[in-house]
């Protein structure tokens, strides 16, 4: 329908198409300017030439492609050429994408180059006259249809002569832009319900170095240009399910298009164009492990409200997640101080912690927004899959722990440092408690939070700041409240020496904190990790010392105050001495880095998974990472209890373990694919399912055995 109506408006709009007064060379239409060029300045008779239609595009507007997508129409050469003469056809540049409202289309933006080879007559013997007829469709919010005539003349002589410097760089640059011939072999299978899967068998690739794959079909109707690709690069290469595109047509015997990916090397980020046709195998039949992970149960997407909606509630889960307790036990205790207070005070408190949440998500959806601009994509909890990252939240555990220990006050020689604001009394102190609140939380999943975040992460940049926004408020939505209603702070105990029993009490929760980050440390990066950590603490506490030993402006005060500095900057060196980068040391699940079987689970990859369902075998996977308390809490209290383990072995459920603790491009993807923005996630595939079944975040024990007793039923 789309491309009727687009049809429809260049037959009813064409006395209005912009054309020139007379045929030229260049033709400047109201949003496209138009030039017929040649790569030689004059021709040998017989001997072919390269000529181009090189069209500058208005910006923000766009032409299009061979197989223009859901709607428009692509550009049209008739040449008038002399009798014995002929023209190839177009030669066509890489196209890119063009989401416009939901409708996808492919074309060109900025400047296009559309290369056509000449071959003049045998029996040239004077100037060659090109006479041409252009028409294309250039469309913004809006469609326009516009043409051109162009003649150009060539005067012929014993030999070619090449143009000008000029000219002939612009036709190299046109030629880079053209796609090669693809140097691997492909083939595509249909699967029961009748959609393609494209595979490319280009084995060697490394996943984590190809991102940003599509393949654009050479014709229109075969595949549907509308459906989402979710492409995977595995160990047979590159697998793109497709989705059939005309209900009544037959999938051709060869599916030919361009595969366009990113490619990061050494030099940077590349972007490649192949072209390929892929010859339909009716053996290869693809299976719902590769095939279908997009409709699985539970995978569902949401609108922009939902999102909000669910973002605000996760955001209010969250402050019953285990890695969240400490800080809002520190926050509860303030509040208890205030007890009794002016009611503006219990405001302004309130209102202060809120900013402190809510800007901190408003600068993570910036940075959220930046990598992914410039990497590409971005999930919940990345900052956790850097050991940098896990050394500095040790080290601020650590200094908030000694903080409410009661080690230093805000107020005396550190003051002026920066240390303790946490704890600090006032609105300063709100503030920053509501950004550590932030921090903590990063690595912890509520309920609603996946389908949220997986909606946030995917969205344009209004999106996402809204949807991190609604989280935020959700997480401070609690404590907001109760500075605003006096009724429930008379529901509050009155300060007392409890306080101070109390505040000491949390000191503990933020050392248990700095240990489990120095073990996520281990995973990353092996057993060094703890001497850095450690020693860096060292440090920390040699330097809090030194600064409260001592009184006056004494010159033995200022050495110990450059000693002290001289031990935190040694501690944060320590940062330059860890690789950022996936570690080789075994992993968090006890071995998943090695690659073979540990404690029943084997590792997580897309062939696997594949050859076990392909099997017909009941296959579940846990994506889960060290640096995830809901992961760790899920295994200890559902996973790995004896009744689960038992019922697993029984009714021979393949287990795969996906350890995302480091970055892992393979795991990545299958999020990405699911519209899920971090761990844990769980899938489960019944015997025989061609879908899986995305499992709550929250697993119990009772869950998975419910999930498992279907199986044995099903075998009685």
């Amino acid at each position: 329908m789309a491309r009727f109506l687009a049809l429809l408006l260049v037959l009813l709009a064409s006395p209005a198409f912009a054309q020139s007064a007379s045929a030229q060379a260049v033709v400047q239409t109201e949003n496209v300017r138009s030039e017929l060029v040649s790569e030689v300045a004059a021709v040998k008779a017989g001997e072919p030439f390269w000529v181009g239609l090189r069209q500058t595009i208005k910006p923000k507007w766009h032409t299009y492609w061979k197989n223009p997508g859901e709607s428009g129409l692509p550009t049209e050469i008739a040449w008038k050429l002399p009798e014995g003469a002929k023209a190839d056809p177009i030669v066509w540049p890489a196209p890119m994408r063009f989401d416009i409202g939901g409708i996808i289309n492919y074309g060109f933006k900025d400047e296009s180059v559309l290369l056509v080879r000449i071959t003049p007559p045998a029996n040239l013997s004077g100037p060659l006259t090109l006479a041409a007829e252009a028409n294309w469709l250039v469309c913004e919010d809006v469609c326009i249809p516009e043409e051109g005539k162009f003649e150009l003349v060539l005067p012929s002589g014993a030999t070619a002569t090449p143009a000008s410097p000029e000219t002939r760089a612009l036709f190299e640059q046109a030629r880079r832009a053209l796609p090669t011939q693809s140097p691997w072999p492909a083939r595509y299978g249909v699967s029961k319900a009748g959609d393609p899967t494209l595979l490319v068998e280009a084995k060697g690739l490394k996943a984590d170095a190809i991102s940003d794959i599509y393949f654009f079909p050479a014709e229109w109707g075969p595949v549907a240009t509308m459906a989402k690709q979710n492409a995977t690069v595995t160990a047979e290469g590159i697998r793109i399910p497709l989705k059939k595109g005309d209900a009544k047509a037959a999938m051709p015997a060869e599916l030919a298009g361009t595969l366009v990916l990113t490619e990061k090397t050494a030099d940077g980020r590349v972007k490649q164009a192949f072209d390929l046709s892929a010859k339909l195998d009716p053996a290869f039949v693809p299976t719902g492990a590769s095939a279908s992970l997009a409709n699985a149960v539970g995978a569902e997407q949401i609108s922009l409200v939902q999102a909000l909606l669910f973002a605000l509630l996760g955001g209010l889960i969250l402050n019953l997640m285990p890695c969240v307790f400490p800080v809002l036990a520190m926050k509860a205790a303030a509040f208890a101080r205030l007890a009794g207070h002016e009611q503006s005070a219990m405001r302004r408190d309130g209102i202060a912690y809120t900013a402190g949440v809510l800007i901190s998500f408003a600068a993570m959806a910036g940075v959220v927004i930046a990598i992914r601009s410039a990497a590409g994509e971005v999930s919940w909890g990345f900052q956790f899959q850097s050991p940098v990252f896990s050394l500095l939240i040790a080290y601020l555990f650590f200094v908030v722990g000694l903080n409410l220990s009661g080690v230093f006050e805000v107020g005396g020689r550190l003051a002026g440092v920066g240390q303790g604001l946490v704890s600090r009394g006032g609105t300063t102190g709100a503030f920053f408690t509501g950004v550590l609140a932030v921090i903590v939380a990063t690595p912890c999943t509520a309920p609603f939070m996946a389908a949220a975040l997986g909606f946030a992460l995917s969205q344009p940049a209004p999106a996402t700041v809204a949807v991190l926004l609604a989280m935020g408020l959700g997480l401070a939505l609690p404590y907001l409240a109760l500075s605003m209603t006096p009724a429930l702070q008379r529901l509050m105990p009155r300060p007392g020496p409890w306080m101070d029993r109390l505040r000491q009490f949390l000191a503990f929760p933020m050392y248990a904190s700095a240990v489990w980050m120095i073990w996520v440390l281990t995973q990353q990066t092996g057993a060094d990790g703890v001497l850095y950590a450690l020693g860096g603490m060292i440090l920390i506490a040699f330097a809090i010392w030194l600064l409260r030993i001592g009184t006056g402006a004494s010159t033995g005060t200022w050495l110990r105050r450059g000693l002290a500095a001289a031990a935190v900057l040694l501690a944060f060196a320590a940062t330059l001495k860890l690789d950022d980068s996936p570690a080789t040391a075994a992993s968090a699940s006890g071995g998943a880095q090695a690659g073979v079987s540990f404690d029943g689970w084997e590792r997580f990859s897309r062939a696997r998974m594949a050859e076990a369902v392909a099997e017909g075998k009941p296959v579940f996977v846990d994506f889960t990472a060290a640096w995830c308390i809901t992961c760790l809490v899920n295994e200890r209290v559902a996973l790995e209890v004896p009744a689960v383990r038992k019922a697993f072995e029984q009714a021979g459920v393949v287990k795969l373990k996906g350890d995302w603790t480091n970055r892992d491009a393979e795991i990545t993807g299958v999020l990405k694919e699911l519209g899920r923005a971090g761990v844990p996630l769980y899938l489960f595939w019944a015997p025989g399912a061609d879908r899986p079944k995305i499992l709550p975040q929250v697993l119990t024990e009772s869950l998975i055995l419910s999930e498992l007793s279907s199986i044995q039923q099903a075998k009685r």
